[in-house]
């Protein structure tokens, strides 16, 4: 419950935005921040009333995502060149600024739909649908605009009863909602997605397959069928564990009674191996009134005894597995006794499965971070169960998950380490050499995460965890706390970010960091990454700030980024150490007026031409190298003068002998001078 302070801070948040003035998106759309529209929320953000400015005749609403959520801004161009009216239409999408955080969010504008969401919960009951309207409303429509997904390589990800809506308040006709504010799965009950897809953490679950539509598009004709969730009141731990033990189709139908038709697409599309499970091509057959054999559930092996871990017998590979990686120090303990090797060879019965775990406790010390038990479990967990995710350290992604699963990692400020940890310990590879199908699409996956481990191992400015979570996710916009607010998702954005923020006179800081290092390495690869690793605050403060310099200046010159007068006055005020390399001081005032006047301009390659001019430097190196031989030879000069005088006695003594030869010269000329005179006269 929020406390009276919070919801003072809510309420005057909330009068905020109803006062709020209208957004745009790019002059195309006008948001209106003070008229939500609940009933329209999606998981990924809440639903806005908007208004067209182009085109009139449509009525638009739109989607202002949560900060802590990345979209999935990659595939907008194909959805929203989607032609089928199965599928709502997504009009436009974009950053806006969005008044509640002073920042920027994104936006995606949907046509509004005529009618209401099919069912506002899952907890919600309606009147069981007929097996004629399951067809003619979900079936047919479903199958069509599933087709068309197809055919452009995206999966939906999100298909479920709530996220169903009628098309018009005539015709009766349903669509899909959004499948473009989250990543595919991520707002999915766990009730809706397969067993291994429910296994992972929300954020991890990965892109999917076309298959895992097929599952949840099965899932939601049984509820459709019933009028009701069949394992309402379970909690998702429970339904999991159900699916696990029985097999989805017998665990979520149990004794209830389906129309014969609609139990044989539901059989075929609940079948827990996606190899045996309906395709679309069988759904295309089963609409055109071909009978199909129903799939029958594959049941799997069970041990003939069962190991007992933690207080409770265990007579599957899937649930203890499941078991071992929420409790790994544990499970360690059993795994290195022995005992899991001796009841998979002797109760399970399953030599395959025993030389998979041998293997996996072999190579459990290959990898870096976290514990040898970490480790070991992780391994064995994959081993007992290839299909499951990995599970590491509390948390479960599968593969094509990690991205994502980084990304939330960073977006809600957690640490990243446990997935990094993941990559760094080879688990990834680990899981394709254990699957018994071997398919395409892990070859590149395995070259991907090999490259990243190589990013890993560094930890200098543009490399470390921050550089694979811009390299395994292109759309993420940089989270740097310096510009994290505006989201930008290029360099030539960043650029504007950063300006922005020198406008408001946050200049405390360098204005590259190691996220912002990590971004530009990953998003401008045209740039030279040996200038990253000078950013270090270990690196002299003269050539961290030129580096710097250099990569923001690079960086305009390629994506021609105009007026940049704060950020450029921002670098001016750090560029002391590079002034006072020039050593002639009239030069070095002369060198600080450039600059500032370079600054004026807002052009960062001519501030980088002023103070790291090699010819100006060469200059004023050969100028400060000729000073230095005339002060050296005037200070031995003097030196020699100061030994000179110092030796008094020397002097007395030469002066002394000087003095009395010229006495007595003077002595014997005068001498000589008389007797002449006197014998002359």
């Amino acid at each position: 419950m929020p406390s009276d302070a919070q919801t003072g801070t809510m309420g005057a948040a909330t009068a905020a935005m109803a006062n709020a003035e209208p957004v745009k998106l790019a002059e195309r759309y006008e948001i209106q921040p003070g008229a939500p529209i609940p009933l329209l929320n999606a998981v990924g953000g809440n639903a806005f009333t908007a208004k067209a400015l182009r085109e009139k005749r449509i009525e638009p609403f739109a989607i202002i995502c949560h900060a802590a959520v990345l979209p999935r801004i990659d595939i907008c161009s194909t959805v929203g060149s989607l032609d089928n009216a199965a599928h709502m239409r997504l009009l436009d999408w974009g950053l806006v600024d969005w008044p509640q955080d002073r920042g920027r969010r994104f936006c995606l504008v949907f046509e509004r739909p005529g009618g209401k969401r099919l069912m506002g919960s899952l907890t919600d009951t309606l009147d069981p649908m007929p097996e004629d309207q399951l067809t003619r409303q979900i079936v047919h429509p479903l199958v069509s605009a599933l087709k068309e997904l197809s055919s452009r390589g995206v999966v939906h990800g999100a298909i479920r009863p709530t996220n169903l809506f009628y098309r018009d308040l005539a015709s009766g006709g349903l669509m899909l909602g959004d499948c473009v504010s989250t990543q595919p799965g991520y707002g999915q009950p766990v009730l809706l997605e397969t067993i291994e897809r429910g296994m992972a953490n929300p954020a991890g679950r990965g892109t999917g397959t076309m298959a895992d539509d097929l599952y949840s598009l099965g899932v939601t004709l049984l509820i459709l069928a019933l009028g009701r969730n069949p394992l309402a009141g379970l909690d998702d731990e429970a339904v999991l564990q159900a699916k696990m033990e029985r097999g989805s189709y017998p665990a979520l139908v149990q004794q209830h009674r389906l129309p014969l038709a609609i139990n044989e697409v539901v059989r075929g599309l609940l079948v827990d191996d996606p190899k045996q499970r309906w395709t679309l091509n069988d759904l295309d057959l089963w609409v055109a009134g071909r009978r199909l054999s129903p799939k029958q559930p594959q049941i799997s092996r069970r041990a003939a005894r069962p190991l007992e871990f933690q207080g409770s017998e265990y007579w599957h590979c899937r649930t203890l597995a499941r078991a071992f990686a929420r409790h790994a120090p544990a499970a360690a303990s059993v795994i290195e006794s022995g005992e899991l090797d001796k009841w998979l060879r002797r109760s399970m019965g399953d030599e395959v499965r025993a030389e998979a775990v041998s293997h996996a406790i072999q190579t459990a010390s290959s990898g870096k971070g976290g514990s040898q038990g970490d480790r070991l479990v992780a391994r064995v967990c994959i081993a007992l169960d290839p299909a499951a995710p990995i599970r590491y350290r509390g948390r479960a992604m599968m593969p094509d998950g990690i991205a994502t699963m980084l990304a939330d990692a960073f977006m809600r400020g957690e640490s990243p380490q446990a997935v990094a940890e993941v990559l760094a310990n080879q688990l990834p590879m680990f899981w394709v050499n254990v699957q018994s199908d071997f398919k395409p699409e892990f070859v590149p996956l395995v070259q991907t995460f090999d490259q990243l481990r190589g990013f890993l191992d560094r930890s200098s400015h543009g490399l470390g965890v921050e550089r694979v979570l811009y390299e395994m996710n292109p759309t993420m916009p940089c989270m740097s706390g310096l510009v994290a607010k505006q989201l930008p998702t290029t360099p030539a954005e960043l650029l504007r970010a950063l300006d922005w923020i020198a406008a408001g006179g946050e200049r405390h800081k360098d204005p590259i960091d190691r996220q912002i290092a990590a971004f530009l390495g990953a998003r401008h690869k045209r740039g030279d990454e040996l200038l990253y690793t000078q950013l270090g605050s270990g690196v002299e403060p003269m050539r961290r700030v030129i580096a710097m310099l250099t990569i923001l200046s690079d960086i305009q010159a390629r994506t021609g980024v105009d007026g940049l007068t704060h950020l450029a006055s921002w670098v001016v005020a750090l560029l002391d150490p590079a002034f006072r390399r020039f050593h002639n001081r009239p030069q070095q005032q002369e060198v600080r007026k450039m600059a500032d006047a370079a600054a004026h301009n807002g052009r960062l390659t001519e501030l980088l031409k002023v103070v790291d001019d090699p010819e100006s430097l060469r200059r004023d190196r050969l100028e400060f190298e000729a000073a230095q031989i005339a002060y050296r030879e005037a200070d031995a000069e003097m030196d020699k003068i100061r030994h000179t005088i110092a030796d008094r006695n020397s002097i007395i003594e030469t002066s002394g002998r000087q003095v009395a030869a010229i006495v007595s010269s003077l002595l014997s000329t005068v001498l000589v001078a008389g007797i002449i005179l006197f014998f002359a006269f």
